[in-house]
């Protein structure tokens, strides 16, 4: 009697009980990512993206609208200038030209000249703005910048050292490697 390895069979159910196990940390990160977020309209910006397996590599991703960009980078002179979306987003029609003309670091929320323009949900809008370049931080309320809550960032590490290794390891030991094992007559 001679013993073989279902090789295919084991790798198909294997990413299929990996893909499960990945699904479950998605839902748990997005949990957590809300739970650092500060503004509401930003917990409610998040929605569970695409899972794929291409060439051995299993990916799940959560995706995050305006709102929750802005939650986790902040907003006008509190914005994480750290931000690695900040550059394209400044070449942009989206950025305000007004900004940045007191210096390279100011990133202050300004009044734009009057007439349409684009905002950051790329919608047309209309500034009736008197002056362009005002800073509007100055008059509080809807332009007060946000501080980032790196609510993606906190959340990632959080997962990586608490939960991410016991997670796998209970995948890897609960999946039924011996099913894949087969006797043969020989």
């Amino acid at each position: 009697m001679g013993v073989k390895f279902d090789t295919a069979g084991c790798i198909a159910a294997l990413t299929a009980h990996l893909t499960k196990t990945l699904l479950l940390l998605r839902e748990e990160y997005m949990r957590e990512v809300i739970s650092h977020m500060q503004h509401p309209e930003a917990r409610d910006d998040l929605e569970a993206g695409e899972i794929e397996a291409l060439a051995g590599f299993i990916a799940a991703e959560v995706v995050g609208g305006a709102w929750a960009v802005m939650d986790n980078y902040g907003t006008g002179s509190l914005m994480d200038r750290d931000n690695p979306a900040l550059p394209a987003y400044k070449q942009s029609e989206l950025w305000n030209p007004y900004r940045g003309k007191h210096g390279p670091d100011d990133t202050a929320i300004r009044s734009r000249k009057a007439g349409p323009y684009k905002n950051i949900f790329g919608k047309t809008v209309v500034s009736r703005a008197p002056v362009p370049g005002f800073n509007l931080e100055r008059l509080g309320g809807k332009y007060e910048p946000w501080p980032p809550s790196h609510a993606f960032e906190t959340a990632a590490r959080w997962l990586t050292v608490t939960r991410l290794e016991k997670i796998w390891r209970e995948a890897l030991n609960t999946f039924p490697w011996g099913k894949f094992i087969i006797a043969t007559p020989d």
